[in-house]
Formats: structure tokens, C-alpha cells, sequence
């Protein structure tokens, strides 16, 4: 089976959907064969053609170069109501399996070399009744990385996340720090790193600005292959158990 990262965060609408597809766009012009999984999202819309679409597997599988007919495969359960996945089923009669969403997860996972499945909010938002993202990372027996945000709060909240994960035998493989804008940074946001590397005990593998004016298409792609090459510790998310299984010239 092929290897994969699990992408996290401390809490929703902090940018993992972005830093996937970064990350994927990066895999995929080094020549990695990249798989990208959306297994639950919530918020979708229908389409004028009346098929049902989350915007946020649109996104990983362009930036994938996935085509239209892989939607199902990239994102088993799509759900219209904008709330926690396993609310949002009830609420549109739906019902979750998530062993269905392990296994579905898993054939991503053989027939790539490196897959990218990105959750729902945090570690701990729930699936379907008790089945909580964690759960599913640990069926998977994936790491994860934690994206979080650069503000004041962030370090309770990111090593929470990674102290959480740890106790419950999760591998946290590092942190990603989005929308860290340079020019705007003082000690409070360098502190927060220092902070949440040192009590966290995990490293952070970069740190993502934010980033206006990109739009969909190949250049908007390239372009953010290129910010995650420059601003992300690419090789270390590649890594595997110490050992680096690709470098910058592919597999």
C-alpha cells in the first residue's frame, strides 16, 4: 500500500483544504503518482447540472489533476447541511459507515504512491455518532499534520491537538503554521512557534501565507506548488519512518 498524510487542524476554516492541495500540486511536478481524499464533507451545493458538489474536493482534485468522473472515489459521503458531518447526516436522512469510508480510503491508498486525505474541522470532530476523526486516522494508521493559525490562542489549541493525538496512538509528523503573512509578524506569532515546538515536542514543517488573487487553473496550480515548495518542509512530510522514501526529483 502506498504511503499518505492525514491533514488536521485545530479547528475549522483554518486553510487545510488549501495546504492539501499545495501539498498535492508540490507531489505531483515532482512526479509522485498523488492521491487526494475528501472522505466526508458537509456544506455542499448542487450544481446546475443537479449533481451534488463540496467545494473543497473540487479544489483537491484539480489540484490532483483528478477528472470529474473520480468525484465519488475522492469524496464518498457529500452532505448539503454546512455542520459537523455526523449532524449533517442525520439531518439529511444520511446514514455514515465509516468502516465504507476506511475501506474506500484504503483503495486510494494501494493504488497511489502517496495519498493526502484531508478531515473535517479538528481531531476531534465527529464523523458519524461516536466515530470521531481520530478514529478514522487511527483505522487508517496514518500520521497526520496539524494546520493551525499563527494568532494569540494558538499554542493551547495546537498542542491540545498534538497531546490528544499522541495519548490516543496517533503519529503527529509535524505542524503547519497558514496564514503566517511575513511582513505582519512580531514576537508574539515567532513565540507561538518557539512555544509549540517546545511543549508539543513535534516539529513545525512550515509556514503557509495567505495568499490573494489565485484562481482556478493550471498556472494558479503551478503557483501553489511552487509556495508549498518554498515554505514547506516538503521532504520531511514525505518522510516514513525516518527515512525519506522520494526527493525533489520523484520516486
Amino acid at each position: 500500500m502506498g504511503r499518505g498524510i492525514f491533514i488536521t487542524a485545530t479547528d475549522t476554516d483554518i486553510g487545510k483544504t488549501y495546504i492539501s492541495g499545495a501539498i498535492a500540486v508540490a507531489l505531483r511536478l515532482r512526479g509522485i503518482n498523488t492521491g487526494v481524499m475528501k472522505p466526508v464533507a458537509s456544506g455542499a451545493v448542487y450544481g446546475e447540472d443537479g449533481i451534488l458538489r463540496s467545494e473543497d474536493a473540487s479544489f483537491l482534485m484539480e489540484a490532483a489533476a483528478f477528472s470529474e468522473a473520480s468525484r465519488q472515489e475522492v469524496n464518498p459521503v457529500c452532505l448539503v447541511p454546512a455542520l459537523t458531518p455526523a449532524v449533517a447526516a442525520v439531518e439529511s436522512g444520511t446514514v455514515i459507515e465509516p468502516k465504507q469510508l476506511v475501506k474506500a480510503c484504503k483503495s486510494m491508498l494501494r493504488k497511489k504512491e502517496f495519498t493526502i486525505i484531508e478531515g473535517v474541522g479538528g481531531i476531534l470532530a465527529p464523523i458519524w455518532e461516536d466515530y470521531l476523526v481520530a478514529d478514522m486516522v487511527r483505522d487508517l494508521a496514518l500520521p497526520v499534520l496539524v494546520i493551525t493559525r499563527p494568532n494569540l490562542g494558538t499554542i493551547n489549541h495546537t498542542v491540545l491537538t498534538v497531546d490528544y493525538a499522541q495519548r490516543h496512538g496517533i503519529q503527529v509528523r509535524g505542524i503547519i503554521v497558514n496564514h503566517w503573512n511575513q511582513e505582519q509578524i512580531s514576537v508574539k506569532e515567532r513565540s507561538n512557534l518557539e512555544y509549540i515546538e517546545r511543549l508539543g515536542k513535534v516539529p513545525v514543517l512550515g509556514t503557509f501565507p495567505t495568499v490573494a488573487g489565485l484562481v482556478a487553473g493550471k498556472q494558479a496550480m503551478r503557483q501553489l506548488g511552487d509556495l508549498a515548495e518554498q515554505h514547506l518542509a516538503i521532504d520531511r512530510i514525505l518522510c516514513f519512518e525516518g527515512r525519506d522514501e522520494y526527493d525533489r526529483h520523484g520516486a
